[in-house]
């Protein structure tokens, strides 16, 4: 992913690709490498996800913060 914050599309995607994953280590007999490797494709997708929800919630505080009020004879 780009830098900022990915689109909807973008965390959907993440989502897909974990449930896919989770689906797979719930598989009894999936071999041990396998495992492994999904593992830590999970963990590098939950670390992705975090960072876009964070970098999600980071601007929409931004866009939902009340503009400071303005003091009299303060030009705008």
């Amino acid at each position: 992913m780009s830098g900022g914050a990915p689109d909807a599309t973008g965390v959907d995607g993440l989502l897909d690709r974990l449930e896919g994953l989770v689906g797979r280590l719930a598989d009894p007999a999936a071999p041990l490498e396998r495992l492994v490797v999904d593992f830590e494709e999970a963990r590098r997708l939950v670390t992705e996800a975090r960072a876009a929800i964070g970098a999600a919630e980071r601007s929409l505080a931004l866009a939902t913060r009340p503009d400071p009020p303005v003091a009299a004879g303060d030009p705008e």
